[in-house]
């Protein structure tokens, strides 16, 4: 059994899995797998895992039918062998050659911890790039508070973790936005002890194409996905402050504000049928009627300016 197996959910293009696999492959750590499990629709991925002529250490396996993200994740930890699992995306990259040793120092260090993570170097589309890093106050906050990753993602993409695979916790299926935070909140809930190298073991890239470029400011995912996972933590209520919880309503409150939905009835037009919690309701119903209010105020100024521009009118041309 390999100490190590890195996952490579891999998905219609090799223009950038090849320098991924490379990354992996160029590591002074060498007790590992590498499992790709392939989506795609052509033999694009087969083909590219041919050349390198290493099935005892790439593993490579064709999803029939095709399962989609997150899904395709899931498999490839289904699929690995080894104590820990570190997914690296298709697009990202290891950053040096040293980066899976400390990966894995970080359990192997930390035996109280079942999630390591570390900076990631995130680079654009057009080269330009910054970095995701935690302040120590960042990382205790994390450790105190986990749903703190519900509003703001500190841990980074799945590509930044490592995790030991006896947790047997996936990624849930039915969201996509919000599959990362969801993940990392249920680690946490099970063992709150987490460590961190703030060292840039990782590079992120942001290819155009993205999953989550269709999320992103998009209505009904972002409004089923609030809610759907706000409902998860409910359900698990017991494990959090008042304080936590209350923060959790405030970030989805923020977001049914950012598209001014104003009913419950818009809520369920975007796919989520569970329960709306009452200061969720109870904020909208606030909103409605300050929406009215201030729709009320609008066209009173707006007659009013219309009889000061008659009269002025007709004084002009008297």
């Amino acid at each position: 059994m390999p100490k190590v197996s890195v996952c490579i959910p891999a998905y219609n293009q090799v223009k950038y899995l090849k320098r991924t696999i490379d990354s992996i492959l160029n590591q002074t750590f060498s007790d590992y797998e590498i499992i790709i499990t392939d989506d795609s629709s052509t033999d694009i991925v087969f083909n590219l895992v041919q050349e390198y002529q290493m099935p005892e250490k790439i593993k490579y396996h064709k999803n029939l039918p095709t399962l989609g993200s997150p899904e395709n994740w899931n498999e490839s930890i289904r699929k690995a062998s080894g104590e820990y699992i570190k997914i690296v995306h298709h697009d990202d990259w290891l950053n040096s050659n040293e980066s899976l040793a400390k990966y894995v120092k970080l359990l192997d260090d930390n035996l109280d911890a079942d999630l390591g993570f570390s900076a990631t170097r995130v680079v654009k589309q057009d080269g330009t790039e910054y970095t995701h890093q935690l302040s120590d106050g960042q990382l205790e906050i994390v450790k105190l508070n986990p749903l703190v990753l519900f509003r703001d993602n500190f841990i980074g993409a799945p590509s930044a973790v490592i995790f030991r695979k006896n947790t047997n916790i996936l990624f849930d299926p039915k969201i996509k936005w919000l599959v990362d935070k969801e993940y990392y909140i249920r680690q946490l809930e099970n063992n709150k002890n987490i460590v961190y190298d703030p060292e840039l073991l990782i590079v992120t890239f942001l290819a155009e194409g993205r999953v989550t470029d269709e999320c992103c400011n998009n209505k009904e995912i972002e409004i089923f996905e609030f809610f759907y996972v706000l409902q998860k933590i409910y359900k698990k209520k017991i494990k959090y402050s008042k304080d936590a919880l209350s923060q959790s309503i405030v970030t989805v409150m923020n977001i049914c504000n950012k598209y001014r939905i104003t009913n419950t009835n818009e809520i369920r037009q975007c796919g989520y049928k569970g329960k709306i919690p009452y200061p969720i309701k109870k904020s909208l119903s606030n909103y409605f009627y300050l929406i009215k209010k201030a729709e009320r105020v609008i066209q009173i100024c707006n007659q009013n300016l219309r009889r000061m521009i008659g009269l002025l009118t007709i004084h002009i041309f008297k």
